[in-house]
C-alpha cells in the first residue's frame, strides 16, 4: 500500500513538471532577439572608424598626429622707428611682398599641439634716414629695404572642428628670423630677427587627410632691435598677410 502511494505521488509530480515545461516552452518570449541573417560588422566598423576619424582630425588630420601646411601668400610690412634725440625725423613707408612656407603640426603625447617649420617672408618697406654729415643742409636719404627672411616659428597650436568637413586652428609663439640678404641698403641693419607671430587658419577637408587651407597671420619683429645708427635709436616691424594652400596629414 505504501509503495503504491509513493509511486502515485512520484508519477503525479512528474506530470506537473512536464506540464509546466511544455507551457513555458509555448509561451517563451525572450527580450533579446538576434537576427542571424543580419551582418553587424559593417555598422560597428563604420561607427568606430568615424569616431577615430573625428579624433584624428581634431589632433592634426592624420593617423600619427602630424600634418604639413604648404602656404603661399602676400603681406605688407610697416616699420616702427624711434629716433635719437639729436636727429631729424625718420619717416617710413609700408610695402608688400610675397611669402610662402611649409609648417609642421605635431601632437605631443596627446597633450600639446606644436607647430614649427620654415617660413619665407619678404619684409619690404621704405625708410627716410637723415644724413649723418653735419655739413649737410638737413636733406635725407630715402632707401627701399627689400629684406628676405627665413623664419623658424616655435608655436603652440589649438585646433577644433566646427563641422564634419571644416576645422579651424590658431597658432602663436616666438619665431627666429635669418636675414637672407647679402647686403642691406641701410648700414647697421641686423641680420637676425627675433619676434612674435600668430596665425589663424581655416581648413576644408577634401578627404580625411587632405585639406584646403585659408588663413591670415601677423608677425611683430625686432624685439632684439633691428637697427641702431647715428639717427635711429630702435626699429621694429609689423607684418600682416593672408595665405592659402594645402594641408597634408600623415
Amino acid at each position: 500500500m505504501k509503495r503504491t502511494s509513493l509511486a502515485s505521488l512520484i508519477l503525479f509530480c512528474l506530470m506537473i513538471i512536464s506540464s509546466s515545461y511544455s507551457s513555458a516552452e509555448i509561451n517563451f518570449d525572450p527580450k533579446l532577439k538576434i537576427n542571424s541573417s543580419k551582418d553587424y560588422s559593417k555598422e560597428i566598423f563604420s561607427k568606430d572608424y568615424n569616431a577615430a576619424l573625428k579624433m584624428h582630425k581634431k589632433i592634426a588630420g592624420s593617423f600619427i598626429g602630424a600634418s604639413i601646411d604648404f602656404q603661399v601668400g602676400y603681406g605688407t610690412t610697416s616699420a616702427n622707428v624711434s629716433e635719437k634725440s639729436n636727429s631729424n625725423t625718420v619717416n617710413t613707408e609700408s610695402k608688400g611682398g610675397f611669402q610662402f612656407g611649409a609648417l609642421l603640426n605635431l601632437n605631443l603625447f596627446n597633450i600639446l599641439n606644436f607647430t614649427t617649420g620654415l617660413d619665407f617672408t619678404k619684409k619690404n618697406f621704405g625708410i627716410t634716414v637723415p644724413y649723418a654729415n653735419p655739413l649737410t643742409t638737413g636733406d635725407s636719404l630715402v632707401q627701399d629695404l627689400n629684406n628676405s627672411y627665413l623664419n623658424i616659428p616655435l608655436n603652440i597650436n589649438y585646433s577644433t572642428m566646427v563641422s564634419d568637413n571644416v576645422g579651424i586652428s590658431f597658432t602663436g609663439g616666438p619665431y627666429f628670423g635669418i636675414l637672407l640678404n647679402a647686403e642691406n641698403a641701410v648700414s647697421g641693419f641686423k641680420d637676425f630677427d627675433f619676434g612674435l607671430n600668430g596665425t589663424l587658419t581655416g581648413k576644408y577637408y577634401l578627404n580625411p587627410f587632405v585639406a584646403v587651407i585659408l588663413g591670415t597671420k601677423a608677425q611683430y619683429g625686432g624685439l632684439n632691435n633691428l637697427l641702431s645708427s647715428s639717427s635711429v635709436e630702435k626699429l621694429s616691424t609689423v607684418n600682416w598677410g593672408g595665405f592659402t594652400g594645402i594641408s597634408v596629414g600623415f
